[in-house]
């Protein structure tokens, strides 16, 4: 007895019952859609059945008879079933195979999905996870990928034009100047990436000058020219409690006296301090990923800067950190907003604080412009000092250790001088003849 064809849904259910009653797999056709079919397989425990529709039907060249499965039911309902069935015979009546155009069709959605700038990020991103970056650079490239990828990043890159690129920067920076150069930069990078794979023969995020705004960089204060004013700066610090405000005060005077940023200062650790040579082997945290930066840099550390160390040592000599903190899990060693605070406070500058006078990094700044214009120290020396990647005539980067002697002369110098100004002896200046040394290690 031939098995009735099905026009339901209550017949498919029906049909599934009774096929796992029977224990056996069985095909139903579907009334009125010829070789449109329902195949149903009892699972072997019999605690189920898997329903397919297929359609097989004639291949328009080989008259071969293949079987297309359609999906799977209750996933593909009936209703879907005969519209797909309907596509199919649309498909040979033009001499196309249905099973061909599927599979060329899912081929070319899968190199569309690829030619997306979303795959480009996800490829960026493991190139940025390679370089072993700061946690700050990730978190900004991050925040700089969002937008990016909310407005952009369905899009093939192949339809990226200047114009969309000047357009998507041009609406942030309507509120954020300096964060739409930010995501310019990264968003170049991204589409350079899809340029070495041959998608686009041009990056058009490139060769925008003069459609952007350009962001007007504001310099952390610092106390470079008035000498007065610095050595009251410095004297200041020194008033700070010792009990309330060791901490504070012993990294403040630490960078006076080294110029290392303050994230580096406040993350010293006893390991990479040598007592003996009185150098600190320092790796500076935003080095990572930088070129204009070195990857580390020895310290000459100056008998005022060892004395600090030793007042520190018999406190957290036992941890890790030169400014250990066990309450901060993560990083536990004294956050560097605690050193601001009490710079721009009330225990500072008579009750005035030093905000938008004197920053932490602003060390950097007082210390260059004053080893250059008051003890007569280059370019080269000072710079090498901050730690800056710097090339001599052949293109290559200076070794420091050459210079190692000189910069621990200076480091010397620079705290003495500190001592001098700090009494009021203003006008006891040694000026350096080293311009004709730096050149040596040209």
């Amino acid at each position: 007895m031939a098995k009735k064809e099905i026009t339901t849904d209550t017949q498919i259910k029906r049909a599934i019952k009774t096929a796992l009653l029977a224990g056996k797999p069985c095909s139903h056709t579907i009334a009125g859609y010829k070789g449109l079919e329902l195949r149903i397989r009892p699972h072997k425990d019999g605690s189920d059945a898997t329903a397919d529709f297929r359609h097989r039907y004639t291949h328009p060249i080989t008259a071969k008879r293949p079987y297309m499965t359609l999906g799977q039911y209750p996933a593909l309902s009936l209703a879907d079933a005969r519209q797909y069935h309907n596509d199919n015979i649309q498909l040979l009546a033009k001499g196309i195979d249905p099973i061909e155009h599927r599979d060329d069709t899912k081929q070319k959605e899968l190199t569309e999905r690829k030619n997306t700038l979303n795959h480009f990020i996800n490829e960026w991103r493991d190139i940025q996870a390679s370089k072993n970056l700061s946690i700050g650079s990730i978190k900004n490239n991050e925040k700089a990928l969002k937008p990016i990828e909310k407005k952009l990043g369905h899009m093939k890159v192949t339809d990226i034009t200047p114009s969309i690129v000047i357009r998507f920067i041009n609406d942030i920076q309507k509120t954020h100047t300096y964060t739409g150069l930010r995501v310019r930069t990264v968003l170049k990078s991204i589409l350079q990436v899809a340029k070495a794979h041959m998608i686009i023969e041009y990056n058009p995020a490139s060769d925008l000058q003069g459609t952007l705004k350009n962001h007007k960089v504001k310099h952390r204060p610092a106390l470079s020219n008035d000498i007065t004013a610095f050595a009251k700066l410095l004297n200041d610090i020194d008033r700070l409690d010792d009990t309330s405000q060791l901490y504070n005060k012993s990294i403040l005077q630490l960078l006076a006296l080294t110029f290392v940023r303050i994230g580096d200062a406040c993350a010293m650790q006893w390991a990479d301090i040598d007592l003996n040579t009185k150098q600190w082997d320092l790796k500076p945290q935003k080095s990572k990923g930088r070129g204009d930066m070195a990857a580390s840099i020895i310290i000459p550390l100056a008998p005022q800067a060892i004395a600090i160390l030793g007042r520190m040592q018999p406190l957290t000599g036992d941890s890790d950190y030169v400014f250990f903190n066990p309450r901060r899990k993560k990083a536990p060693y004294h956050h560097q907003q605690e050193v601001n605070k009490v710079l721009n406070s009330d225990l500072m500058n008579e009750g005035q604080g030093y905000k938008d006078i004197h920053s932490p990094h602003g060390f950097r700044a007082s210390a260059k412009t004053m080893l250059m214009e008051r003890l007569g120290y280059d370019e080269l020396i000072t710079e090498l000092a901050l730690g800056h990647a710097m090339l001599n005539k052949y293109g290559k980067a200076y070794n420091r250790m050459t210079a190692i002697t000189d910069r621990t002369r200076m480091m010397n110098e620079w705290a003495n001088y500190l001592d001098n100004i700090k009494a009021g002896k203003f006008d006891n200046v040694i000026h350096a003849d080293f311009k004709q040394q730096a050149q040596k290690h040209g």
